[in-house]
């Protein structure tokens, strides 16, 4: 119950703000835009030909708001990804910290190590898990309420103002994001099915799909 949980607030974090389906002009972009944000093609992205990656044909179908508020999805997505793909590596080399996760509950760290990354959820205790929660989704209203938003003129996709860098780097650094969350969200998704259908994913370690 609660991987259901967290999987449902995880796969609607960029759902808050539904995409325009406008017919934009024909001569709309990537670079066009009036978002500020993630860049999709241009000398850092050479293995898609230094043009946007897009199998769906989104820009030709969408407005600049409908685009930007896929790049959000995208970066957002990719971010839990890498995050759950490093959780999942500790959590498989029981990786934990010293002490107690719930000192009233007397369930350690260790506890939680121990166990596989599907048994771990449910050892979390309910306090715990709620806090988890409620991260993530004041994470996602911090982001929400951002003015002007991600998807208006002036806006900036996935900035959260924790982070700076010169504006000499900055378009590698989020080519660098873009490309890390595309390869996570591939990854944590074989890990997943590995450990749910043995033999789906070939050439991975045994030790990844514990389950």
């Amino acid at each position: 119950m609660k991987l259901l949980s967290l999987l449902s607030l995880i796969t609607t974090t960029a759902a808050f703000l539904a995409p325009s389906t406008h017919t934009p002009p024909s001569s709309l972009s990537a670079s066009s835009s009036p978002v500020q944000g993630i860049s999709n093609s241009g000398k850092f992205f050479p293995e898609t030909g230094k043009v946007p990656w897009d199998p769906l044909n989104l820009m030709n179908r969408l407005d600049s708001k409908g685009i930007a508020w896929f790049r959000a999805a995208e970066i957002k997505h990719g971010r839990v990804a890498m995050v759950a793909t490093l959780g999942w590596i500790a959590q498989v080399n029981h990786f934990s910290f010293g002490g107690f996760i719930s000192p009233s509950e007397g369930v350690k760290f260790a506890d939680i190590a121990n166990a596989s990354p599907f048994e771990a959820i449910g050892k979390i205790p309910d306090s715990g898990f709620y806090q988890i929660l409620f991260v993530i989704g004041a994470v996602e209203g911090y982001q929400e309420m951002i003015q002007p938003h991600y998807t208006l003129p002036g806006g900036s996709i996935g900035d959260l103002g924790a982070a700076r860098c010169s504006p000499s780097s900055l378009e590698r650094m989020q080519a660098v994001e873009t490309k890390n969350g595309r390869l996570a969200m591939i990854g944590i998704a074989s890990f997943i099915s590995a450990a749910t259908i043995p033999g789906s994913v070939p050439n991975i370690p045994e030790f990844f799909t514990i389950h």
